[in-house]
């Protein structure tokens, strides 16, 4: 397990409001939010559904990767309209065979996409709440 300190934490996410927030407010013309909350449960019956969809197919998971995303100014869910958020892929592990991915032969992990990815998080309260909350 890789944790890191509170403080570490806190170092991160001021580091982000401090060097990318404010670039973000002005493009969107509100303040954005900065942070996405999934329950333990909804991330517990992802990974169960990952690993359930991984078998069926054949496919090793060996890992979740989280993208940035934003929903569009016209969401159908107006308490999202234009704010960003995060999404979880699966991934699994891929031998490079060519050097364009890198040195011949490294195991690297790449996105499953046969597999849904999971979203659907709650925004910090209020939004642009910083951490901790």
């Amino acid at each position: 397990m890789k944790k890191i300190t509170p403080q570490q934490a806190k170092d991160l996410n001021q580091n982000y409001v401090n060097t990318r927030a404010k670039a973000v407010d002005i493009a969107i013309g509100k303040k954005d939010s900065i942070s996405s909350w999934f329950s333990l449960d909804d991330l517990k019956a992802y990974i169960s559904y990952v690993e359930s969809e991984g078998k069926a197919k054949g496919i090793t998971v060996d890992g979740l990767r989280v993208y940035f995303g934003a929903y569009s100014k016209n969401d159908k869910n107006p308490t999202k309209n234009n704010y960003s958020t995060v999404f979880f892929v699966p991934t699994q592990s891929k031998k490079s065979d060519s050097l364009e991915d890198g040195e011949l032969g490294v195991v690297q992990s790449s996105d499953i996409v046969t597999i849904d990815p999971m979203n659907e998080g709650t925004t910090g309260n209020p939004p642009s709440a910083t951490y901790p909350q």
